[in-house]
């Protein structure tokens, strides 16, 4: 059976993204399965008016929510987020994440309208973050993001299943993360720098014997047997300018573990030490695990695997 990534995990470089997670009110999974279909069909009228947006969505289900459609084996690393971290990282698990994804604004809030409307009986949206590429691909820290993303056609092969009952799906990861920008900027460059394992000007990583243990690229760039822990990200910063901001961090990969490993080692649960982002700049304030089923299957979410 054809196995494809849902829309929003694939393209990179998109310019603007909204985050929308959600808990069922109901617990028809016929009804929540038709107005999965109904969000298919929503989506792809949108991709064939705007044809040149880019535009993408990935609709993610919580552990509980996905083991009620009974699918055995088909997402079964899929579990709910604890906090880590004695606290630094809460678990704010839901039920249904959206996220959607393009080069324009309009185009995310008119499916976000639609989403909206298709499953006003069947989930209750919690949390909605609109999400902006800032200049030169920087977060609001003023360095470069996503530089360790997997690039062209390494992509698919990180963040969707290659084969097996549930061959295009994908684990995913949500986080919001807010910035003290007051404090952050007080810090001389060089010792941002050291806190990310990077130089802030020109993006150059430092050399491992140079980077700092507890530096974010200290805590992320792992390994295992030899092969890096790989993960695709399609973060976007947030927020006002005098308001709340920061970025919301979501990630996607083939196996749960690449993203759950990562985490173990910024919130000190693998050796003690935190990442120097969290301690100078950003608090985690969400965190939630999703499973995003391939296109196909989310057409026939109600449908057993032997169907």
């Amino acid at each position: 059976m054809k196995a494809t990534p849902q829309s929003a995990i694939i393209p990179d470089h998109c310019r603007a993204g909204i985050f929308m997670e959600a808990d069922f009110i109901t617990t028809d999974t016929h009804a929540i399965a038709h107005a999965c279909q109904q969000a298919l069909v929503a989506l792809g009228q949108l991709q064939d008016k705007f044809a040149d947006s880019s535009l993408g969505l990935t609709i993610g289900f919580g552990a509980t929510a996905w083991q009620s459609f009974g699918h055995g084996d088909e997402g079964s690393q899929i579990k709910p987020f604890r906090p880590l971290g004695n606290g630094l990282a809460p678990a704010t698990q839901h039920d249904l994440l959206f996220h959607i994804q393009s080069l324009r604004h309009d185009i995310n809030f008119s499916l976000a309208k639609s989403l909206a409307e298709i499953f006003a009986n069947i989930a209750d949206i919690k949390t909605e973050t609109h999400g902006f590429r800032w200049v030169e691909n920087r977060g609001l820290e003023g360095f470069v993001d996503g530089t360790e993303n997997p690039q062209g056609d390494d992509i698919p092969s990180v963040a969707a299943i290659g084969d097996g009952a549930d061959a295009g799906g994908s684990y995913v990861l949500l986080q919001k993360y807010r910035h003290d920008l007051h404090k952050w900027d007080k810090l001389p460059v060089c010792d941002q720098e050291d806190c990310v394992g990077r130089s802030k000007a020109d993006n150059v990583e430092f050399d491992k014997a140079k980077r700092l243990a507890d530096s974010h690229l200290g805590r992320t760039n792992l390994k295992e047997n030899g092969k890096t822990l790989e993960i695709v990200r399609r973060s976007l910063p947030y927020g006002t300018v005098t308001g709340e901001h920061g970025l919301m961090f979501i990630a996607y990969a083939a196996r749960l573990w690449n993203i759950e490993a990562q985490l173990l080692s910024m919130f000190g649960e693998t050796d003690g030490k935190i990442d120097l982002l969290l301690k100078h700049v950003s608090t985690a304030v969400s965190g939630a695990y999703y499973y995003a089923p391939s296109v196909e299957r989310l057409q026939n979410l109600a449908n057993t695997p032997s169907a």
